[in-house]
């Protein structure tokens, strides 16, 4: 039966020790390896890649090329977390705690009679300096790379620790199980932690800027750096558990479990990499030497993602709900950059779509409107292409149009400031007081317009044609005019008014105020005392 056993790892070690890298169809990511048992960590430092697996630890010493088992020696073969310090790896397991090995993987020493704790959940560096975090004796460090460690548990109700992360502004934070958040501004012998958030466990940290990123059993939470106030970000809505949380070239990718990759670059908006489908995501490391995003799932698969270069992500879908029509819509799509250098993004999209340019360079977001006017009513799912280099990204932005409700215009007599809902609005010509006729006239285009009119000027017959289609409550009409005279024309039948149109400075012209209201179907509302005009039009 040994020999069997034997045989069948021979075997395995050959084919992992000939996987060669192949490109995934979405030609975004390159399978590096097939491991025997489910990946939990991934490290990697210039040509040297760890692998920590259910069942086995794997290195590679050529940039992932070819890996060979070495976890002889290891009393637990449940990988947690690996690091690589001067050529020291620290090993993490389930069930006995932490190991180094000072010959790449070949002979293991056990610190189990240093830190006395067989299940060890985290392992952080910064320098020589190295951090463990653990489930039954909570949270050390040491200084001079394993021979030493100091314990900082003060302040803490359990010793349940995941996870560790020391900002550049000094500050410490530590995830426990169950018991939520904990921070401290040091890590000498005066350490205290003291809680930011309670009631639930802390899966993985980060931070973007000033903003600390926690990972939990149910979302994110995020918090400035030097402040207590924490906030749920509600990005996906209900309570998703948070796996992983890294840097990857000043931005953070988060691991949503059932959701996959999001990314983000201000810790408030995070966007779904959709150009990366993968599932069942596992362990995740960005390899700062070579630009590497390293990916591992449950099912053994080892990845990677180029980013040495520009790397697009934007969101792939957006709803704006529902407008009236001929009102504006405005939007934003947001945008991350995950690689190196520059992003230039261009962008193009249906005529009533429109971006404010048509290209960017290293946008956050890219902005537009969208122009409902001569849209129908219904409802609309219309494609923005996003280009950045040889790479398309569609987003689909879906939005309603609806019948337009009432239109209220508000004007006053001797004032050039209207109202068209609540929408202030300056005129080149205010309304006035007829003196021969006692009748208000008002500008004729501003009203028509405002009503969904087109409005035409004949220089020649010095006629204005006022056009208004259809609607829902009203008939189409043809107004037409002519300066100087009371003879008017309505759906072509003559009509007398009694005050005839004028033009006044800077050239407007000027028509009985309830003569072109009415005509078009709105009601009129006089307030002698403060001499304002409502007009209520309802399409």
């Amino acid at each position: 039966m040994r020999k069997y056993f034997v045989s069948i790892m021979i075997i395995v070690l050959l084919i992992l020790s000939f996987t060669t890298s192949e490109v995934r169809g979405d030609s975004k990511t390159t399978k590096v390896a097939t491991f025997p048992y489910g990946i939990t960590t991934i490290f990697s430092s210039g040509k040297d890649v760890f692998v920590g697996t259910k069942q086995g630890f794997f290195v590679s010493e050529n940039y992932g090329k070819t890996f060979v088992e070495r976890d002889r020696g290891l009393a637990s073969l449940k990988i947690t977390s690996v690091v690589f310090v001067k050529g020291i790896i620290f090993l993490g397991t389930s069930d006995s705690g932490l190991y180094v090995s000072k010959d790449m993987g070949k002979t293991w020493q056990s610190l189990m009679d240093k830190l006395n704790c067989p299940t060890v959940s985290s392992i952080k560096t910064n320098g020589k300096r190295i951090f463990v975090t653990s489930f039954c004796s909570g949270f050390h460090f040491s200084d001079d790379l394993g021979n030493t460690w100091e314990d900082r548990n003060g302040g803490l109700p359990t010793l349940k620790t995941t996870t560790f992360l020391e900002t550049p502004q000094g500050r410490c934070f530590l995830g426990t199980d169950q018991y939520g958040l904990f921070y401290s501004n040091t890590l000498d012998k005066s350490c205290s932690w003291t809680k930011i958030l309670k009631g639930r466990s802390v899966i993985t940290l980060s931070y973007i800027g000033n903003t600390l990123l926690v990972g939990t059993n149910s979302g994110i939470f995020a918090v400035d750096i030097k402040s207590n106030n924490i906030k749920k970000i509600d990005f996906i809505g209900g309570n998703p558990y948070i796996s992983r949380l890294i840097r990857v070239n000043g931005s953070v990718v988060a691991v949503v479990q059932n959701f996959g990759l999001f990314a983000t670059n201000d810790g408030k908006h995070f966007v779904r990499m959709n150009c990366c489908d993968f599932e069942n995501i596992s362990a995740m490391y960005c390899s700062k030497d070579d630009g590497k995003l390293y990916i591992g799932n449950g099912r053994g698969e080892l990845y990677f993602i180029n980013l040495s270069q520009p790397f697009l992500v934007a969101e792939n879908s957006l709803n704006l709900g529902s407008t009236q029509r001929g009102e504006k819509i405005s939007g934003k799509i947001s945008v991350v950059n995950l690689g190196m250098g520059d992003l230039k993004v261009f962008v193009s999209a249906p005529y009533f779509i429109n971006f404010k340019q048509s290209s960017f360079t290293n946008p956050a977001v890219l902005p537009f409107s969208i122009d409902t006017t001569d849209l129908s009513i219904g409802s609309y799912t219309e494609t923005v292409k996003i280009k950045s280099g040889s790479d398309t990204m569609n987003c689909f932005i879906s939005f309603k149009v609806e019948p337009s409700s009432s239109i209220v215009l508000k004007l006053k007599v001797g004032s050039n400031i209207a109202y068209i809902n609540s929408r202030k609005v300056s005129l080149d010509v205010t309304p006035f007081i007829d003196s021969e006729s006692n009748r208000t006239l008002v500008p004729v285009r501003f009203i028509s317009e405002a009503f969904g009119a087109k409005v035409e000027w004949d220089p020649k017959e010095r006629k204005v044609s006022i056009k208004k289609g259809p609607s829902e409550h009203h008939d189409p009409v043809l107004i037409e005019l002519w300066i100087g005279s009371k003879k008017t024309s309505v759906n072509l039948k003559s009509v007398v008014i009694d005050v005839a149109p004028k033009i006044v400075p800077p050239g407007r012209t000027v028509v009985p105020l309830r003569f072109i209201a009415e005509t078009l179907g709105s009601t009129v509302k006089w307030n002698p005392i403060t001499r304002e005009i409502t007009m209520i039009y309802n399409p």
